[in-house]
């Protein structure tokens, strides 16, 4: 059986701290013969092999790097194999050992802090879908889980896994103001790893587009394959405000979102209000036909790229919908993710 511990997401980051040390890796695993393999998770290269000696192999080197690992028995993507554990390889002994049907990895800061707040976290959520457990314990429930996210990155601030709860867990909360002021309370050594490198550009584009910030023009090709530039839309002197909505037909949020476009497009249009709709779509026929059946009679534009899209990293979109209102007269953004009800009373409030 296919044991996985570690979301892929979180398991192809890597990162870089303190010198090379020692490290080793004993393993007890049932059922496994042959040989285990430890593979570097980002480019999927083999970093070393043991054969596995009545249901028990150890890995021992020097890790300059401390990264996010993978141990696994299969020498190729074709085999299903029977063991498949991510560990965080960083100077210590770390253990990996079955449990049923599980897997777990302790001995080291980060392996000891993931494995106490994956065993927290799955006692939160056995509590949270429980029968019986009503809406109000479940909100309590969720306080408390995004409570237990933050106090682990606080207690990890020197190892990786402290850097992982920021980078996947917390930056779509925070603005990229906040995500910097975060990544800066890490060591120097932390902060320039790959992981918190790479968090902190996208950190810094987020910046880029919060309220107070000028916009960021995009130009791409509506419909009829002619660009049409976000500047001159701004430009225009009937737009008073313009939204610039990212969206994609098969986004199910998104299709919720377009009632309360609609209706606000329909009510302020005239008194200055326009969208230039930025689609993640790939697929030019979902676009058009999505746009004509949900009646989206405003600005549309895409290259038909997905999320692989210029705007997309301008914007700093990790996830759609997304949405940033710009004042025309200044040029500035004045507002963003204004979603449901909140789009009509933003616009009701600057435009009636």
């Amino acid at each position: 059986m296919k044991k996985i511990i570690f979301s892929a997401a979180v398991a192809a980051m890597l990162a870089s701290c303190a010198g090379g040390k020692g490290y080793t890796v004993t393993g007890h695993v049932e059922g496994v013969e042959g040989y285990v393999y430890l593979e570097n998770s980002e480019t999927h290269a083999i970093i070393d092999s043991a054969k596995v000696v009545d249901g028990r192999f150890v890995f021992e080197g020097k890790v300059e790097t401390p990264m996010l690992v993978v141990v696994h028995d299969a020498p190729s993507d074709d085999a299903d194999p029977a063991i498949y554990a991510n560990l965080f390889l960083e100077p210590g002994d770390a253990v990996i050992e079955t449990d049923g049907d599980d897997v777990a990895v302790s001995g080291t800061p980060a392996n000891e802090a993931f494995a106490a707040f994956r065993a927290a976290r799955r006692e939160l959520l056995e509590r949270y879908y429980a029968d019986g457990t009503t809406v109000e314990e479940r909100r309590t429930i969720e306080v408390q889980h995004d409570s237990m996210v933050r106090k682990a990155m606080e207690d990890n601030r020197t190892n990786l896994f402290g850097a992982i709860v920021l980078a996947q867990n917390l930056a779509y909360e925070l603005s990229g103001s906040e995500m910097i002021a975060e990544i800066e309370k890490f060591p120097a050594e932390l902060q320039a790893t790959a992981l918190l490198t790479k968090a902190r550009e996208t950190a810094e584009a987020k910046a880029r587009t919060e309220v107070g910030q000028p916009y960021i023009d995009v130009e791409q090709n509506d419909a009829d394959g002619n660009a049409l530039a976000l500047s001159a839309v701004v430009a225009d002197p009937a737009n008073k405000y313009v939204l610039v909505d990212f969206w994609a037909s098969w986004c199910g949020p998104c299709m919720g979102e377009v009632p309360y476009l609609v209706e606000t497009y329909a009510k302020y249009h005239d008194k200055g209000f326009e969208i230039y709709g930025i689609s993640f779509d790939k697929n030019r026929d979902a676009w058009l036909a999505a746009v004509a059946d949900k009646q989206m009679t405003w600005l549309h534009v895409s290259d038909l790229t997905g999320f692989d899209n210029q705007a997309a990293r301008d914007y700093a979109v990790q996830g759609i919908p997304s949405n940033f209102l710009v004042e025309t007269a200044s040029g500035t953004i004045v507002a963003t993710n204004l979603r449901g009800e909140a789009l009509g009373e933003k616009i009701a409030e600057l435009l009636d």
